[in-house]
């Protein structure tokens, strides 16, 4: 049973206070904390020893509560993964943990170089998995903390944030390390590992982001069917998917070049057919068009500087004339117009929405 003190909404989430509880703290040592339900209300983040956040108001007193399992067993695989990882690190290569966090959907850890590179990546990926498959039992001791300063074997320091029983943690014959999150029963229970990324952090460590067990399987999948639908668009096989991509591109780049011959020449034959037929009033000279934003910037280098041309896209446009001012003719417009803008005196830029017709009566 679990008592609820009170609940209260705090900038639209309810936040329960309880007496105690034994739910794993969300952010506690780098892991993501236990979801479940107390009563028939989903709490979905552990804050501290007495607040949890939950979905819906939740009035005070005592209530029976679940815990997902499931969530904790995926934890446990992360968790338990990041331990190994760490392990061959720090014991193949002399590199230290210096930071771990898990999130809802990967898991980083920092080591403590920044020269590591590709090939790295592929050879301790490889050892995690081949430990993996040979399996290994995860043991679990509670030690005072005087024990717990005899071990010589830790690969990280115990912090002296920790105070009295040290919580022990031990992949048999390859880490021993002090932890209270959750764990497998034996590494061979993670499945999978897989590093989805790594980047340079704070000048000298190396970040990793990894997946393993289930989500490493369920990124496996999702990656297959974009694979797959890949070689459904481009008619080809897996091995041939890049080279069909780069010739994709190379194509787009050839017919967006193409396009932008054929814009200008457009823009040059239509320029003079609007300068031809432009509107005549108290002797200026006004071209209103409407059209793609590209089209109206290639219209804007053709029409001569005498007209005061007025272009219109999608959700803005631009005045351009040399014979007068442009932003003031702009905030004359906004006067009338749900248009903000303003700019130089020979060109001016306005965004909001606006027809011809708009325009044009206000001339």
């Amino acid at each position: 049973m679990i008592t609820v003190i009170s609940c209260i909404n705090d900038n639209n989430q309810w936040i329960v206070e309880v007496d105690s509880h034994n739910f794993y703290i969300d952010g506690k040592g780098g892991q993501i904390g236990d979801q479940g339900y107390i009563g028939d209300v989903k709490f979905i983040t552990v804050l501290d020893d007495k607040k949890i956040i939950v979905e819906e108001e939740l009035p005070a007193g005592k209530y029976k509560y679940v815990i997902n399992t499931s969530r904790v067993q995926d934890i446990g695989v992360q968790h338990t993964s990041q331990h190994l990882f760490s392990a061959i690190a720090y014991n193949d290569y002399g590199l230290n943990t210096v930071g771990f966090r898990m999130t809802e959907t990967y898991t980083t850890v920092d080591l403590d170089s920044k020269d590591l590179d590709e090939i790295f990546v592929d050879e301790i990926e490889l050892k995690v998995n081949k430990a993996i498959g040979e399996g290994k039992l995860i043991i679990e001791k509670v030690l005072s903390r005087e024990e717990a300063n005899q071990i010589e074997t830790f690969r990280k320091k115990i912090s002296d944030k920790v105070i009295g029983d040290v919580r022990i943690i031990e992949i048999e014959g390859l880490d021993t390390s002090a932890c209270a999150g959750y764990h497998v029963e034996n590494i061979s229970q993670i499945k999978v590992f897989k590093i989805v990324n790594f980047e340079k952090v704070k000048g000298n460590y190396t970040r990793f982001y990894f997946l393993a067990g289930d989500r490493a399987i369920e990124d496996y999948s999702n990656k297959n069917k974009t694979i797959k639908e890949l070689n459904r668009i481009f008619s080809c096989r897996d091995n041939e998917v890049l080279s069909m991509v780069d010739k994709f591109n190379e194509d787009k780049k050839n017919l967006e070049s193409k396009y932008k011959e054929l814009n200008l020449k457009y823009c040059e034959y239509l320029s003079k057919d609007l300068m031809t037929n432009c509107l005549e009033k108290d002797g200026q000279k006004y071209i209103v068009y409407r059209g793609e934003n590209e089209v109206i910037s290639n219209l804007n280098k053709h029409i001569s500087s005498e007209y005061i041309f007025i272009g219109l896209w999608e959700n803005g446009g631009l005045i351009s004339s040399s014979s007068i001012d442009c932003g003031l003719l702009v905030k004359e417009f906004s006067k009338f117009l749900n248009i903000k803008g303003g700019g130089k005196a020979e060109r001016a830029n306005f965004k909001g929405e606006v027809s011809i017709d708009e325009i044009t009566n206000l001339l």
